[in-house]
């Protein structure tokens, strides 16, 4: 199978908290904080969830960048959607829809500072 994605991901468990960001597709009307990134990218992310996503779901994601400790959030669309075998837990590919640098240069310093030995000093 060939690759299509435009970025490389690197494993990364972090914490997030997904919303949906259109009523119609609130699962419970909640926030579901219980979700994690599986690997990262400063195009997108598989995170991993108790609560079902539809596909093109549009997500404000609130993602705790753990090596880094930052807080960063941008709203993202459910791209690819997979149920795992145990536990009611979804495996979803959600893109970026970034609109701030600042959100795109804090993934590139937490990516890239991390696993590249780069300096991670972003002005």
């Amino acid at each position: 199978m060939s690759e299509r994605r435009r970025e490389k991901r690197f494993k990364d468990d972090n914490k997030v908290a997904l919303e949906s960001i259109r009523q119609e597709e609130k699962n419970d009307g909640g926030i579901d904080i219980n979700a994690l990134t599986y690997d990262i990218s400063p195009g997108g992310a598989r995170i991993l969830t108790h609560e079902f996503y539809p596909y093109d779901s549009a997500l404000r994601i609130q993602i705790n960048l753990s090596d880094s400790r930052q807080i960063i959030e941008v709203e993202g669309k459910v791209k690819w959607i997979k149920k795992m075998d145990d536990d009611d837990v979804f495996e979803i590919g959600v893109e970026f829809l970034h609109r701030i640098s600042k959100t795109v240069l804090a993934l590139l310093e937490h990516i890239y500072g991390n696993n590249m030995k780069i300096p991670s000093s972003v002005s």
